[in-house]
């Protein structure tokens, strides 16, 4: 008996997901990016920050208007996330899910997108590895929005792009800013792992 799940793709024309956690696991230095995000911000504005995320840094680069050094700290984390790119590893199951979606009752016709914190040649890259990347029509990357999860930018791009509706997209990620995200766009929104456990039961069955 497969165990009743908390969602249904009838209906969804438009399927989301964030990256690191959900399609891969990243293998990038995340507590050294921090710290050099850190120091390049109070070396440069000669002020001491308590930032405790990347993208609270980068909001107050926005709110000094300083576009030029915002790009400069997009190139840093780029760096930082393709450094060991080919150490990623693709989450078996997520993968399996895009590579069959109609076993799980998706749409023949349903598009597949992402929206995530990381950057756009790190998407492109690590769905490449994974051997996705032509099952993904749209990204939102770090670099295409001004305001990150727990904001709903990114997942409101992706519904003016698809031109659908919020009950006709869905929306998977890992951690908590993603389903408050997902939240505040008014998309159903889960935690990766329920998927996961689903694609688990139905390869068992």
């Amino acid at each position: 008996m497969t165990k009743k799940i908390p969602f249904s793709f009838t209906g969804k024309k438009v399927i989301v997901f964030d990256l690191d956690g959900t399609i891969v696991r990243l293998a990038a230095d995340w507590h050294s990016l921090f710290k050099a995000l850190t120091y390049r911000f109070t070396e440069k504005y000669q002020e001491a920050i308590n930032h405790k995320s990347m993208s609270a840094i980068l909001s107050s680069i926005i709110e000094k208007g300083d576009e030029e050094e915002l790009q400069l700290n997009f190139n840093l984390i780029r760096q930082y996330e393709l450094e060991k790119i080919t150490k990623n590893e693709p989450i078996t199951e997520t993968v399996y899910f895009i590579n069959n979606k109609e076993l799980f009752g998706v749409s023949h016709s349903a598009k597949l997108a992402i929206f995530s914190l990381n950057t756009r040649s790190t998407i492109l890259k690590s769905l490449e590895i994974a051997g996705i990347l032509d099952e993904i029509e749209f990204f939102v990357g770090r670099e295409d929005v001004r305001n990150w999860k727990p904001e709903p930018d990114g997942l409101l791009k992706i519904l003016d792009y698809f031109k659908v509706n919020t009950e006709e997209m869905i929306y998977f990620g890992d951690l908590e800013k993603d389903l408050l995200a997902g939240s505040n766009a008014g998309v159903e929104s889960y935690y990766i792992d329920t998927l996961i456990n689903h694609v688990r039961n139905i390869k068992k069955s």
